[in-house]
């Protein structure tokens, strides 16, 4: 059986549980396609994107972005109806194309400041699987109630010890067999993916392919002076760029509103070249197009109001020779109010 993880940075440690998960499978075809700092909606972003480039569908996939859920939630960067309606899109891509689909739900170590979004966010985790008959295993259920800080090595990543019991656990746990998610009613679909191929460019940009090890693909390379246009409708949910030394702020122009964004991160302490789907905070709306630039006046870019992101850092390239980087965005279109009531009287009917 050929089987694709998508997870967060506890799936790409050493010795973490996906690592001691591809030992247990030996007759299993294990694929580890992590992303850390990310939540649900990558791994839609992932799924899409593997079936644009005609990637081979695995048979089950094994999905842990909760933990990364709660933490973007309980810093303000995401919407709990974006968990939502990303998440009944990975279900319904599964359905679809028939695809196994089990969540694997991680937590952070227990604190007190993150209780609320940690509940908010396994309500949504739960609701969706109990709605679509979708298997789920939860770090509580395989600690029971001795769940605490001896099981994490820092605030979000467990030990090795207990990455070794998620693993045994899972393998127990996919061994009953693991089904494609149920189909729901007519759903349209919420979210679309636009790569960098489908973008109009001008000025100096350049096409190019990057790859790394934990993303490959194309990538629009603009610098100072370069613009590019996006086509799509609905709500700015996401942006897939690569940052590093040379990276600097750029502009989104919105059907409503323009804002400038930094695409530096303090995360490139560790990675120097730093692949990652950075999610907008402020409602930005595309009727058609979005525009996407890096502006040549310093100082009417700064004027704009910031689009602040996680753990900003600041652009260290002169401003003249900075560039973005930039593979693709992700509009979502949000479910109303009376679709949500409709879903939920589809789902108890």
């Amino acid at each position: 059986m050929k089987i694709l993880l998508l997870g967060g940075s506890n799936a790409g440690i050493k010795d973490g549980w996906a690592v001691q998960f591809a030992e247990r499978a030996q007759d299993h075809e294990v694929e580890n396609r992590f992303l850390g700092a990310v939540g649900s909606l990558y791994g839609l972003m992932a799924l899409l994107k593997r079936a644009r480039d005609g990637a081979e569908p695995p048979d089950l996939i094994v999905f842990e972005y909760c933990l990364n859920d709660i933490l973007l939630l309980d810093a303000d960067v995401l919407d709990p109806a974006l968990i939502e309606d990303a998440l009944e899109a990975v279900m319904d891509f599964c359905a679809d194309a028939g695809i196994g689909l089990f969540l694997l739900c991680l937590e952070p170590r227990p604190a007190d400041r993150q209780r609320r979004a940690k509940t908010c966010v396994q309500k949504i985790y739960r609701k969706a699987a109990q709605r679509r008959s979708v298997a789920a295993l939860w770090l509580s259920e395989v600690f029971e109630r001795r769940l605490g800080p001896a099981q994490f090595q820092d605030e979000n990543h467990l030990t090795t010890g207990a990455a070794k019991r998620i693993a045994d656990a899972l393998l127990a746990a996919l061994r009953l067999g693991v089904p494609a998610p149920a189909h729901r009613h007519s759903a349209p679909a919420r979210f679309s993916y636009v790569d960098a191929a489908e973008a109009r460019f001008q000025g100096p940009c350049a096409l190019r392919a990057l790859s790394s090890r934990v993303f490959d693909g194309d990538f629009l390379e603009i610098s100072r002076g370069g613009a590019s246009v996006w086509p799509g409708e609905g709500r700015l949910a996401g942006l897939m760029l690569r940052s590093s030394d040379d990276s600097g702020v750029f502009k989104i122009q919105g059907t409503n509103a323009a804002f400038r964004k930094s695409p530096r991160s303090q995360m490139q302490e560790l990675v120097r070249h730093l692949m990652l789907l950075h999610y907008p905070t402020r409602r930005i709306l595309s009727r058609g197009e979005i525009e996407i630039a890096m502006p040549e006046n310093e100082r009417d870019l700064m004027r704009l109001p910031e689009d602040r992101g996680l753990l900003i850092a600041p652009s260290i390239a002169p401003f003249e020779k900075q560039t973005l980087d930039i593979h693709g965005v992700i509009f979502w279109r949000k479910r109303t109010f009376v679709e949500r009531l409709q879903d939920f009287f589809r789902s108890v009917g």
